[in-house]
Formats: C-alpha cells, sequence, structure tokens
C-alpha cells in the first residue's frame, strides 16, 4: 500500500486501522476503504472512550484475502442488525478482493504464479501480460 494511502486511511479510521495493512496490495486499497468505511458507519466510535468497537483482522497471501471482524461488546452498542452489516461488509470485501487485480483493482482474470514457487498474484490481463514479458518460464494457474 501507498504510503499516502496508509496515512489517509490512519487518519480516517484510526480505530479500525491496523499496521498489518500496510502490507496490502495497491490495488486492493479502495476495496479496504469501503470496508472501513462501512464498518466505521456501523458502529461508530464514541468519544472519550479509548479502545476500537471492532477489531479487524485481514489475513491475506497468495493473491486472496479475507477479512474477520470481532466486536468489543463493551465499546458500542451492538445490535442483531449491526452484527449483520459486519458479516455483510466483510462478504463484501472478501469476494471484491477475489475479484480484483493486485496493482490496479480492475477485474482479475488470472492468479498467476513464478516457476520458482514465489507468491501467486491475482491480476488483471494487463497486468499478466506485462508481468508475462518481464519473467520468462511463468507458470500460470
Amino acid at each position: 500500500m501507498k504510503d499516502d494511502d496508509i496515512k489517509r486511511l490512519r487518519s480516517l479510521y484510526p480505530r479500525l486501522w491496523r499496521h498489518d495493512l500496510t502490507r496490502l496490495p495497491d490495488g486492493w486499497t479502495a476495496i479496504i476503504e469501503k470496508l472501513m468505511a462501512a464498518l466505521n458507519e456501523i458502529q461508530t466510535p464514541i468519544k472519550g472512550q479509548y479502545g476500537s468497537p471492532l477489531f479487524v483482522l485481514i489475513q491475506s497471501s497468495g493473491g486472496f484475502a479475507v477479512a474477520f471482524a470481532s466486536p468489543n461488546p463493551e465499546l458500542g452498542n451492538w445490535t442483531p442488525e449491526k452484527s449483520h452489516a459486519v458479516i455483510e461488509a466483510l462478504r463484501q470485501f472478501n469476494a471484491a478482493t477475489s475479484e480484483s487485480c493486485e496493482i490496479c483493482g480492475s477485474p482479475s482474470v488470472i492468479v498467476a504464479q513464478e516457476r520458482d514457487g514465489g507468491p501467486q498474484h491475482r491480476l488483471c490481463q494487463r497486468h499478466n501480460e506485462e508481468q508475462l514479458a518481464k519473467y520468462e518460464g511463468r507458470v500460470l494457474q
């Protein structure tokens, strides 16, 4: 993730921000921001309370990402409707990352991996072609 995006998201969503989000690909920044905005709207931080009303964890590897969340029942006003809204926001994030290029965010068409066993990457057609031009011997899945 680019430094400007890190600073902006950390400033907009300080109680949801986690340092490990910096490792997510640039192409997924808009998807991350949409998730954080949705979660912030579902349960806004309460002024004067320290801590986050919601703990968010995003695991990412090999062209795939999955978001998890755990509400803090001692912070905020949790209702069944809010819980369902959190589940829907996570579902949308998980679906969006599985359909988006890691580099630019366009619709992905392939998960590519180098022959040497390097990490897989979810790519759009344009970035797949660019990667193929760079690396001879590329294995496509």
